[in-house]
C-alpha cells in the first residue's frame, strides 16, 4: 500500500515528538503514534503491531504493556475471541492535562513561596522582579485555563 508522504511525515515527526516528549524507545513512540492514526472503537490487535511494525512479539508487548501502564491505551477484548484489541484511552487528554496543571500549581505555589522570602528581604531577587511577577500572572492564568479545558473535556464524555 503506498501513503500519502505529507502523512508519512507527520507519522514521523508524531514518533519523534512522543520520543522526546514522554521518553519512549522508538518502537513504543511508534505504536503509540499508529494507535493514535487507526483509533477507531474495534482497536488494533497485536498481530497487527507486530506485522505492520516489523518488530518482534516480546517488543511489541514491552511497548504495549508501558503505554496501558501510562493510561495512554487501553486494551479489550471482543466477545467470543481470544485476541486483545488496543485503543487510545478515551480519558487520556484528561489525566495528562490533569498531570500539567498539578506540575504548575506546584511551581506557582513555590513562586509565591518564594516572592514572599523576596518582600521580607530573606531572599534577593536582584532586580528580576517584574519577571518574576509575570512569570507568577503566567502560571496562574495557565493552570485556570487547563483548569477551564479539563473540564470542557470532561463534559464531552
Amino acid at each position: 500500500m503506498q501513503y500519502d508522504q505529507d502523512l508519512v511525515d507527520l507519522f514521523q515527526d508524531c514518533c519523534a515528538h512522543h520520543e522526546l516528549v514522554h521518553q519512549f524507545s522508538p518502537l513504543t513512540a511508534q505504536i503509540y503514534t499508529y494507535i493514535m492514526f487507526n483509533n477507531n472503537r474495534d482497536g488494533v490487535t497485536f498481530d497487527e503491531l507486530v506485522e505492520k511494525l516489523n518488530a518482534s512479539k516480546s517488543s511489541v508487548s514491552t511497548s504495549l504493556n508501558l503505554l496501558i501502564s501510562n493510561n495512554q491505551i487501553e486494551h479489550f477484548n471482543k466477545i467470543d475471541e481470544r485476541k486483545r484489541y488496543f485503543r487510545l484511552n478515551p480519558n487520556y487528554m484528561i489525566l495528562r492535562l490533569e498531570i500539567i496543571k498539578n506540575v504548575l500549581e506546584k511551581e506557582h505555589a513555590l513562586c509565591l513561596k518564594m516572592r514572599k522570602f523576596v518582600d521580607e528581604g530573606v531572599l534577593k531577587a536582584n532586580n528580576c522582579n517584574d519577571k518574576v511577577e509575570l512569570y507568577i500572572d503566567h502560571l496562574d492564568k495557565s493552570k485556570n485555563h487547563l483548569a477551564d479545558t479539563i473540564e470542557k473535556l470532561k463534559s464531552t464524555n
